[in-house]
This record gives C-alpha cells, structure tokens and sequence, in this order.
C-alpha cells in the first residue's frame, strides 16, 4: 500500500487518497474505464471503425436525453481494462489513450475504477 505522501497533488492523488481512505485493495488488479471524449460527438461511421481499428474493446456510450439536457456532453468511447490501480497507470494511460486519436480530436482525461472498494 502506498503513503498518501507518495501520491502528487492534484486530481489523480486525490482519487487514490480517497480510495485508499475507503480501505481499496491497491494489490489487486480492478477493472478501470476511461472515458475518451471527441470534439464532435456522435462519431461518423468511418471515425467509429478507425476507433475499433485501434482500440477493438471500445465501446461507444450515448447520454441519456436528460442529462443531455442538463449539460452532460454528448457521449464518449469507453475503454475498460484490468490493471492494478496505480498513479503511474492511471495518469499514463489517458495520454497513450489521447494520442492515439489526437488526428479525430479525441482525449482522454477522465477515469474511474469499476470494481468497488473491497472487491
């Protein structure tokens, strides 16, 4: 386990202080998302393919029609994976992940893990 010391300020060391505070197992590996955002949102079907091309475990997630209301963007790719859950990774990944569609202004600044606490 990691002291909360070893973890930069900003975001991502919050989010690992947080789970840390809620007794998260960092030994274990958790699925994690990240949500790659697109300036222009829905993709068309030629971008949708150069995604799949690139990324085959992507899927493509539409906000519900209320929260569009509300001001939620459009949609995102989702891009799950198994990994421990480390500054490291979690900070790395979103760049490899915006570099790779940086030509269909395409980014990567938002992750969450999807298996909970003390799973």
């Amino acid at each position: 386990m990691n002291d909360n010391n070893d973890w930069p300020q900003g975001v991502d060391g919050d989010v690992l202080r947080l789970l840390q505070g809620r007794g998260f197992d960092f030994n274990l590996e958790h699925e994690i998302e990240f949500m790659i955002d697109f300036k222009y949102w829905p993709l068309s079907e030629t971008q949708q393919i150069e995604v799949l091309n690139k990324l085959p475990e992507v899927s493509f997630v539409e906000t519900e029609s209320e929260l569009l209301e509300e001001g939620d963007p459009a949609g995102y790719a989702s891009f799950k994976v198994k990994n421990k859950v480390t500054y490291d990774f979690v900070t790395k990944e979103p760049k490899r992940l915006s570099n790779l569609f940086v030509n269909m202004n395409g980014y990567c600044d938002s992750w969450v893990v999807v298996s909970g606490c003390g799973s």
